[in-house]
Formats: structure tokens, sequence, C-alpha cells
């Protein structure tokens, strides 16, 4: 049996589901760790999975966390095969990525508005984040293994090289979402002052207007006497003329100011 041969703290790392990506040699065997993320298909999202493996002078053993038990890959093409299936599925998260991040851009750029947009574009970034991260360690550990077996008969040198290649992919693509993300969220950012900008102007522009005929109004409603026209008989109309007055020349006098500030930007 396999296990006898391993140290019971290697064991253990095997059996952390969240162990980070490790690559360790002794004289009995070699031990990979290589923490990636995966889909979860329960839940319809990514989750970030450790596979473990050792690896000794003739086989290649995959431990088996739901049964508790090594599975015998029998040699390095059956690890390979192991390890193509699960990068390949990084690859496409990836890609799937790229695209959900495409289409909330052309959402964007056609002007329309995405509904619960900062809840989206935390999940991203989170997921994002945290997977940017645990490629960086897989691709170093991948480059050890390279380093280490390439010089054993049995190695399939391009094929695993093409692993590597395919690791270092999707660790730019991360961080290339990532910037991605950064950019919709500095663009929602900069549409929603603006649209801030304009209400705050049109409520600016009625201020300008109804302030000065509140303040009329006001005076005109004390309860005093010898108020002006409160004994003419066009007392009202003379009024209401007297308002209109007012709000023409507010309303003017704010677009002016408005176009002399921008004469003078």
């Amino acid at each position: 049996m396999i296990a006898t041969l391993i140290d019971q703290f290697h064991i253990d790392d095997i059996k952390n589901p969240t162990h980070p990506s490790v690559f360790f040699r002794n004289e009995k065997y070699d031990m990979l760790i290589l923490r990636i993320p995966q889909y979860d298909l329960s839940q319809q999202s990514i989750d970030f999975m450790s596979f473990a493996f050792i690896i000794t002078e003739d086989k290649y053993y995959y431990y088996d966390k739901s049964s508790n038990e090594f599975i015998d890959l029998f040699d390095c093409k059956g690890f390979y095969r192991f390890l193509d299936e699960k990068i390949d599925i990084i690859v496409k998260i990836k890609y799937d990525y790229l695209q959900k991040i495409e289409k909330i851009e052309d959402v964007f750029y056609s002007g329309k508005a995405i509904k619960n947009f900062n809840q989206q574009w935390f999940l991203y970034k989170n997921e994002m984040v945290r997977s940017n991260r645990l490629l960086n360690k897989a691709q170093e550990v991948m480059q050890e293994i390279l380093t280490v077996y390439k010089n054993d008969p049995d190695y399939l040198e391009r094929h695993f090289e093409d692993l590597y290649e395919h690791i270092q992919r999707s660790y730019r693509n991360s961080g290339f979402i990532l910037e991605k993300l950064d950019a919709l969220y500095s663009f929602n950012l900069t549409q929603n002052n603006e649209q801030m900008n304009r209400i705050m102007y049109v409520l600016t522009i009625l201020s300008g207007i109804f302030l000065p005929l509140n303040l009329i109004v006001g005076f005109f409603g004390m309860n005093t006497t010898d108020l002006p026209f409160t004994n003419e008989a066009m007392g009202t109309y003379n009024v209401i003329l007297f308002l209109i007055g007012t709000a023409i020349f507010a309303t003017g006098l704010s677009f002016f100011l408005q176009k002399k500030t921008k004469v003078n930007k």
C-alpha cells in the first residue's frame, strides 16, 4: 500500500481540502499538491480545489478525497491525462469569464444601465483575485516539476510544457480580466458621477428660479398692512406679472452664468 510509505505529516497535507500548491521531494516519493480553480457544478460557480499526487520511481497516484483512497494513475501518461483534464477546465473558466466581461462592456458602451452591477462586479473581482493568486503559485510549482523531471526517460517533455503554458496563459488572462473589471468599475463610476452632476445642475437651475419666487410670495403673504398692490384694483394681477417677470429674469440669469462658466473653462 502506497499509504504506508507516506509520512503522517504529508498525509494531513494531502487530505487538507484547502492546501496551497506545493511540490516536495524525499528519498521514497515525491508529493505534488496543485490548488487550482474548477467548476462547482452543484452551485454553478467557481470552486478552488486541491489535487494531491504521490509520485514514486515507477508509479503515479492521485488521492481521491471523496473515497479517501489513492487512485493508481499507472504511468506518466495517466498522470498527464489527469492534469490535462483539470487544466483544460481552468482555460475554459477564463474564457467564460472573458465572455461575461465583454457582454457587460457591450451593455455599458450601448448606454444602458446594468442592474446590480456593483454586486456582480464584486463577485467577479473576488473570484478573479483568488484565482490569480492560486494560479501564480501553481505555475511556480509546475515550473519546478518541469525542472526536476525533465531528464526522466518517461517524461513527456512537450506535453508537460504545454500544461505549464496553459497555466501561464490562464494566469495572464486572470490579470487581464482584473484590468477589465477595474476599467468597468471606473467607467460605471464616471457614468454615475455624470448623471449625479446632471441632476444637481437641474436642481440648481430650479432652485435659482424658485427661491426668488418663494421670497416674493412669502413677502406678499405677510399678515401686515400697507403691502404694495393691496389697495389697487389690479393688485393680484400685478403681483402675478411681477412673479412671472422675476422667474424670467432668474432663468435668464442662470443660463447666462452657466454659459459664462463654460467659456471661462
